[in-house]
């Protein structure tokens, strides 16, 4: 029987894993740092909501909910399919500008409309005839807030028409909301796009070349057509370095032809590698097969990432329309054990498992998986500290509450040395004490919270016992002497970096 829960896909649990540790083929970011820290957070009641949602979490844990989080959204039933794991929040990106706030652009005449065509095979023909690149706005017209100021500030434009009737032809990948229509109004060769790209918000706009091969990724950015167009520009210019690059490259042969493709290579985004340029990236791992050069061993990595993601992927598109997980699990188990011993490999598919057991509400089985996880020395304490998150919301959504509090029993065992996270898993336990209706043992916990967290994490402590009780316990004044709120982020969207563009604002 499958469960209510909703299935946390393979998109949602690579952004989980990028932002622990950099996963190439599965995020655009061009620079994400791997870390074994986990980033501290406030503390958590795993509580359930009362609208049945998942309990609240930090964004630096697995979010088991497939519902895109649009800054200006429409009610979560008009939400188009597919893309319910294309939006992780980013608090500092241009969302967290109220777009109610700044100034409305002039209402502008909807013509320019007209040199923008919908079918990207239409465009890739024209490309090849008229010898451009390809501008493929992926856009949500009738609801994304920076879509549309995209659309006014920039697209619609003279100066900017000026400029791309030169250099692209104009493609609108459109997602919209509108209940007429939905979802017939979503082109399926758009969708298969944002599907191979899987790129974490509204607008982004992709540069492809004549062939149709991908060259550059950004989002909305300030300062209307007379910065875009210098902006786009620059992505073009780097295009024409790869076509120089791999020209040379022809020349060449054995590593030294590998190092040429190499540079051809480093003006693209990391994320834009595969599928486009697996064949390339093949080469290189091939002329320098004896490493060189150095890129055989950087490269092989990259691409077993890549063909690690794409099976999990196939995989997981099995998943609804089955009623039996196991072979899905044997499958799975095929991937672990072939792509096995890479730490975030191991972390998605020991996931991946859990996920699927839980959307079959096997928990039993689930438990045991994840406790054999758990056992591994090679598990990292980040990935460790999610996997444990993830269990308690399971078993909290599943009503086991006594297997929850076993679980952070275990937790805040193996992280006595870690504050932040024992006096997470502190609270979760008098969260679970409480449910079971063991009050005072509950209040204990959460003195117990109070002692590791010490007075800078009183106040939050505090908010999270009233959650819990109904009261605080704390005879502690509030503290005075708060930081000032964090002022909003500047409008602006670099799109070499995932972690930038997590929601309806640009990467």
């Amino acid at each position: 029987m499958k469960s209510s829960f909703h299935f946390v896909s393979c998109a949602t649990l690579c952004a989980i894993t990028l932002a622990i540790s950099s996963l190439s083929g599965c995020g655009e970011a061009e620079s994400v740092e791997e870390t074994t820290t986990v980033a501290p957070a406030p503390p958590v009641s795993v509580a359930p909501s009362t609208d049945n949602q998942q309990a609240a979490a930090t964004d630096d844990m697995p979010a088991f909910s497939d519902a895109p989080e649009f800054s200006d959204a429409p009610p979560k039933a008009d939400q188009p399919p597919g893309l319910a794991d294309l939006k992780i929040p980013d608090p500092d990106g241009p969302s967290s500008l109220d777009p109610l706030r700044l100034p409305e652009p002039a209402p502008v005449d909807e013509s320019w409309r007209e040199e923008w065509i919908t079918s990207f095979e239409e465009a890739r023909a024209r490309a090849q005839k008229e010898n451009k690149d390809i501008l493929v706005n992926f856009t949500g017209s009738d609801w994304c807030t920076w879509c549309i100021r995209l659309s006014q500030e920039v697209f619609s434009q003279p100066e900017f028409a000026e400029y791309a009737k030169k250099q692209f032809i104009l493609v609108e990948a459109d997602f919209p909301m509108s209940p007429a229509g939905q979802p017939e109004a979503i082109d399926p060769q758009h969708q298969e796009m944002a599907d191979t790209y899987e790129f974490q918000g509204f607008p982004t706009i992709m540069l492809f070349d004549k062939q149709g091969r991908p060259f550059a990724q950004t989002g909305y950015q300030p300062g209307g057509a007379a910065a875009y167009n210098p902006h786009l520009e620059e992505f073009r210019l780097a295009r024409v370095d790869r076509d120089t690059a791999i020209a040379a490259a022809d020349k060449l042969a054995g590593a030294e032809r590998a190092k040429k493709l190499d540079d051809a290579l480093g003006n693209l985004p990391p994320n834009l590698l595969f599928p486009a340029y697996e064949s390339v990236v093949e080469e290189i791992i091939k002329l320098d097969a004896d490493n060189t050069a150095e890129l055989r061993s950087q490269y092989e990595d990259q691409l077993a990432n890549h063909q690690f993601m794409a099976r999990v992927q196939a995989i997981e598109k099995r998943i609804s329309s089955t009623e039996n997980p196991d072979p899905i699990l044997a499958d799975i188990a095929k991937v672990a054990k072939e792509f096995g011993g890479d730490p975030r490999r191991d972390y998605v598919t020991t996931m991946f498992q859990i996920n699927v057991l839980n959307y079959f509400d096997r928990i039993d089985d689930l438990l045991a998986v994840a406790t054999e996880a758990l056992k591994s020395d090679s598990l990292e304490n980040d990935y460790r500290a999610n996997l444990f998150m993830t269990l308690l919301r399971i078993l909290n959504q599943a009503d086991r509450q006594k297997d929850a509090l076993a679980i952070t029993d275990d937790a805040i065992s193996q992280f006595k040395g870690n504050d932040e996270l024992t006096m997470q898993f502190m609270i979760a336990r008098a969260d679970f004490l409480h449910r079971l209706d063991r009050v005072e043992e509950g209040r204990q916990s959460i003195a117990d919270a109070r002692k590791v967290g010490g007075a800078a994490a009183a106040f939050q402590i505090d908010q999270v016992e009233q959650e819990i009780f109904g009261s605080i316990s704390s005879s502690d004044p509030p503290p005075t002497d708060l930081p000032e709120p964090a002022k909003p982020a500047a409008a602006t969207n670099e799109s070499s970096t995932r972690e930038a563009a997590k929601t309806d604002g640009a990467k």
